[in-house]
Formats: structure tokens, C-alpha cells, sequence
């Protein structure tokens, strides 16, 4: 596995239904990483909840906007585990994944 490109606590997911969950990292740095990323860039992460072991899993690079906000980036997370990420989650980056031809 490469070298992890950035560690997200996340403040924040939900479900969408039939495309999986949307996962808001927390702001700071580690969130801004994602922004060096195109829209809909596919990236290998795991993800990480206390008492459950860590979670192999494909997420595409977000915009997720607010009416009167500046618009954040996100993970879509290919994963649907029947609501929210647990509290406390968060998201190892570990590689872009190369599109399909």
C-alpha cells in the first residue's frame, strides 16, 4: 500500500441513497488537501472508527455546497452502511486510483 497521502477526522457524513455516503472532513489542513484533487478524482482511503477495524474503501473528490457558504470538497464514499459514519471516524487517503478505459 503507498504511503498515505492525508488523514481526515470527518465532522460529518450521510447517506445518499444508491450512491453511497457522503463524507464532510473536519476544516483545517488535512481537508484542504483535498482540494488539490479534480472533481469526481477516484481515491483509495481507508476508513478508521474506534472498536472496528480499518475499512478498505473507494471515494470520489466532491463539492458540496451551502447557500451562503464558500463550497467545501467531500468524499463520496462507495459504501453504504445503512446511515451516518460512526462519530469519531476518520479517512486515511492512500492513493488516486486510475480511471478505467
Amino acid at each position: 500500500m503507498p504511503d498515505p497521502l492525508a488523514t481526515l477526522a470527518l465532522e460529518t457524513s450521510f447517506r445518499v441513497p444508491g450512491l453511497g455516503v457522503l463524507a464532510v472532513p473536519a476544516a483545517g489542513p488535512a481537508a484542504a488537501a483535498l482540494a488539490a484533487y479534480a472533481l469526481h478524482t477516484a481515491l483509495a482511503c481507508t476508513l478508521l472508527a474506534e472498536g472496528q477495524p480499518p475499512l478498505a474503501l473507494t471515494g470520489t473528490v466532491e463539492e458540496l455546497t451551502h447557500d451562503g457558504q464558500p463550497p467545501r470538497r467531500a468524499l463520496l464514499l462507495d459504501f453504504d452502511p445503512g446511515g451516518p459514519l460512526p462519530g469519531g471516524a476518520r479517512l486515511r487517503l492512500a492513493a488516486v486510483v486510475p480511471p478505467l478505459l
